[in-house]
């Protein structure tokens, strides 16, 4: 049974938003959305089907079957105050380790996204994720109501992929 259920259909609708606002906030942070942060997003869409947990799972491959729709109406909001928005309806209507568990992974897609890209020192030193989107991120975990201890786990690597792996069932 679908974790879902408690949901009406415009509320699933609007769950399905989440993921892209989070996309546009953070690849869109420095005003040049990138190939390598859109095939980021596409492999953890793709990856979907295997997370963990059964709320997170729905609500991502149910992006998936209704992306292209999606992509028109996460235009109707700016992406801040929609995140906060509907984390306030999935607070209220799930279970607080549901809940919890939703907000890192949404942030964990940000963190992905901004990892994805940037540019690096010859020496690898330094960050590849820029001001911008460090300054969006910042505002995503506070849209999502995250603390910094819950937070430590994701800001601790650079490794998006791996941090989003963790959420994956393993073979």
């Amino acid at each position: 049974m679908s974790r879902l259920q408690h949901y009406t259909p415009e509320e699933i609708s609007t769950l399905h938003l989440i993921p892209l606002w989070v996309f546009y906030a953070v690849a869109g942070a420095d005003s040049v959305i990138d190939q390598r942060e859109i095939a980021t997003f596409k492999r953890m869409l793709k990856d979907a089907e295997n997370l963990v947990e059964s709320f997170a799972r729905d609500v991502f491959t149910g992006l998936q079957k209704e992306f292209d729709e999606a992509v028109l109406r996460s235009k109707s909001e700016e992406p801040i105050s929609g995140i906060q928005k509907t984390m306030e309806l999935v607070s209220r209507k799930s279970s607080p380790s549901e809940c919890e568990d939703f907000k890192l992974l949404v942030f964990v897609v940000g963190w992905s996204v901004a990892a994805a890209s940037g540019d690096l020192t010859d020496t690898g030193e330094g960050s590849n994720i820029s001001q911008e989107e460090i300054e969006n991120l910042t505002q995503i975990a506070e849209a999502l109501s995250l603390s910094t201890a819950k937070l430590s786990r994701v800001i601790t690597s650079s490794d998006g992929g791996k941090i989003w792996h963790s959420f994956l069932k393993t073979a």
